[in-house]
């Protein structure tokens, strides 16, 4: 089967990307015609990936604006304009919310394709807080598109409606965001986990010493990109706490530093400058695959802090290296993930102090539940898990 996976860009590097690239590549390996549609691609991260032969713009190569923020803006008055890059297309996976799925319907109403959505939140354009949306709005996309759901609100939803309750199947991405889409669209969607390749992420052996020549242990590991949404500040402060306890321990964070990041990334340098702990913490940048695995089985325990999360592929990554996750236990899809007291500890949201306790409790006991970790995370989370379900909702399409 041909098959079109569809969301607004691929520039980031995060969660959603990642999900769309573990699909394509199981789609592919089971004898699928898979091809990946975006309105932006950041062709440098095209290039670092080595994917430009799936990796495709979903507007015609004669659209001369390369503007992130107007081509993913003009996503959905431009949906029928899509139809030519996206006609051999028997089946459109639609990852996110508004201008994919739209495009899926648009599709559907002019070529009878199948579509299936995957929404891995809800528009956060009109469901956020004051407080979320001063943090989440940290680019000019973001912005800009916040600041369109604002203006015309009653015909976004409309489309976004519309497309949700015509697309085929629905697939979400936790029982979290099951819950919250069941009370904004009335459908009943099926839960699909993001596929976490165990093959890759996995115990290795003769890791520990890898970086015990410039830092001692215990070692702290946190990932994700350096944006104030991500709430890096409160692990700078927990580890003010667990040095008072275990005086050697070091944080680490993995993970890009974007433009827009480039300020936070100064007040964190400034926050553990404050603390005295600016000795104990190490940003990474971004690193390639190979070095994160490493990275998660050297760790000694691994910490998440972005609050309502609606899924987080960190905490499971870093279960299936062996390593114990600290979560927040605010309800989200990490509470999904980590078995507090087993794989790892949730605390109470949020409490700097109590997210340090279960810190300091994971490094007293050490990784001697490793395999109960691993083994949670083949059982529940890996992608033939999700290659089993995927699977069986493009059959019922088929039919």
């Amino acid at each position: 089967m041909r098959i079109g996976i569809v969301y607004s860009h691929f520039s980031e590097g995060g969660g959603v990307e990642n999900v769309i690239l573990n699909q394509m590549k199981l789609l592919r390996s089971i004898g699928h015609e898979v091809n990946c549609y975006f309105a932006y691609v950041d062709e440098n991260l095209l290039h670092l990936l080595n994917l430009k032969k799936h990796i495709h713009h979903y507007y015609p190569n004669t659209l001369p604006i390369n503007s992130k923020t107007i081509r993913v803006l003009l996503s959905i008055p431009m949906a029928p304009i899509t139809a030519k890059k996206l006609g051999g297309e028997e089946l459109l996976i639609c990852h996110g919310y508004s201008s994919a799925p739209w495009i899926g319907y648009v599709q559907k109403r002019l070529r009878g394709v199948k579509i299936i959505s995957y929404l891995h939140f809800l528009p956060r354009m009109f469901y956020l807080d004051r407080g979320e949306v001063r943090l989440w709005c940290f680019d000019t996309v973001r912005k800009a598109t916040y600041a369109l759901g604002s203006v015309c609100r009653p015909l976004l939803e409309k489309i976004d409606m519309l497309s949700i309750l015509n697309s085929d199947f629905v697939l979400v991405n936790s029982l979290f965001t099951q819950r919250r889409v069941r009370e904004v669209y009335g459908v009943n969607p099926i839960v699909c986990y993001p596929p976490v390749d165990v093959e890759v992420f996995r115990i290795l052996p003769g890791n520990r010493e890898l970086y015990s020549s410039q830092f001692s242990h215990p070692i702290i590991f946190s990932s994700g990109r350096i944006l104030p949404i991500k709430r890096f500040e409160w692990l700078i402060e927990s580890l003010y706490y667990v040095k008072k306890v275990f005086p050697s321990a070091n944080l680490f964070i993995a993970g890009s530093i974007p433009s827009e990041g480039r300020g936070y990334l100064q007040r964190l340098i400034g926050l553990a400058r404050n603390l005295k702990v600016n000795d104990s913490i190490r940003f990474l940048g971004f690193v390639k695959v190979e070095e994160l695995v490493q990275l998660y089985n050297i760790a000694d325990v691994y910490v998440y802090p972005p609050p309502r999360e609606d899924f987080g592929l960190g905490p499971v990554e870093a279960m299936a290296c062996g390593t114990p996750a600290i979560v927040w236990d605010d309800g989200s899809g990490p509470c999904e993930t980590v078995i507090n007291g087993v794989t790892g500890y949730r605390a109470k949201p949020y409490d700097v102090k109590d997210f340090s306790s279960k810190i300091i409790e994971a490094l007293s006991i050490g990784k001697k539940y490793s395999n109960i970790m691993r083994q949670h995370v083949v059982k529940n989370f890996s992608i033939q898990n999700h290659r089993k379900i995927l699977e069986e909702v493009i059959r019922k399409t088929s039919c």
